[in-house]
């Protein structure tokens, strides 16, 4: 599938962005919740130190951050407007004084020894043409050994027939949740657009990046989770 950089879609107003994510994603707040309840499984009691690559607009860190005042968090994201938004909404809370988000790619982050990491709809918009694989490894680099990483991407492959019923019910999805069809259909497009890959290749991606014990946790229509560790 073709690339298709975050920046690239027709985008809502940014303060819009959280809402509309909530009408268009099959169950966010329950990926939220999961990879929350993944991480206090996992993670000792105690301060904890977590990477979140794609953490742009700061929901993340925020839906983690808030009854977990113990986490420090340390986001990464290329798209600066979105950069500029999680700094504005992180600062209206008490989690801003825990969180750090850069403008800048994972390869380039300098801190290391995490305790955890998390990737949520960003992977996909990283072509498997050798970048995707690098994007991977970069995180597992930055992890602590056995160190729990959850990542949630769109899986597909192109023009197969169960992906593109998918993406119908996904746009039918959107529509009944208020959006207009015009714009459900746009965004269901998108998903021709970027770099997703098939369930099987995002593990081989995930376990020659150096993840061990894959375990799937959440599928919502042609959005899967799995839990990880390095």
């Amino acid at each position: 599938m073709t690339a298709l950089k975050f920046e690239d879609q027709k985008l809502p107003d940014l303060d819009d962005y959280a809402k509309l994510a909530e009408q268009f994603i099959p169950g966010r707040q329950a990926i939220f919740a999961i990879v929350e309840s993944a991480l206090l499984e996992l993670i000792p009691q105690g301060p904890a130190k977590i990477l979140v690559v794609g953490a742009g607009g700061g929901e993340e860190i925020l839906r983690l951050g808030l009854n977990n005042p113990d986490w420090s968090f340390v986001g990464v994201d290329t798209y600066e407007p979105m950069v500029e938004l999680a700094h504005k909404r992180l600062g209206r809370t008490p989690v801003g004084l825990r969180s750090k988000v850069h403008a800048t790619t994972i390869d380039n982050l300098a801190e290391k020894n995490f305790d955890a990491a998390t990737c949520i709809l960003t992977a996909h918009f990283v072509p498997d043409d050798g970048a995707k694989m690098a994007f991977f490894e970069a995180i597992y680099k930055r992890l602590k050994p056995g160190a729990p990483f959850t990542v949630v991407d769109g899986v597909g492959v192109a023009d197969d027939d169960q992906t593109e019923l998918l993406r119908r019910i996904w746009k039918r999805h959107a529509i009944r949740n208020g959006i207009s069809a015009e714009v459900a259909a746009s965004n269901a497009e998108n998903f021709k657009k970027v770099s997703v890959v098939s369930e099987q290749r995002e593990e081989e991606l995930l376990v020659s990046a150096g993840f061990k014990r894959l375990t799937p946790i959440f599928r919502g229509l042609a959005i899967k989770g799995w839990l990880a560790f390095a």
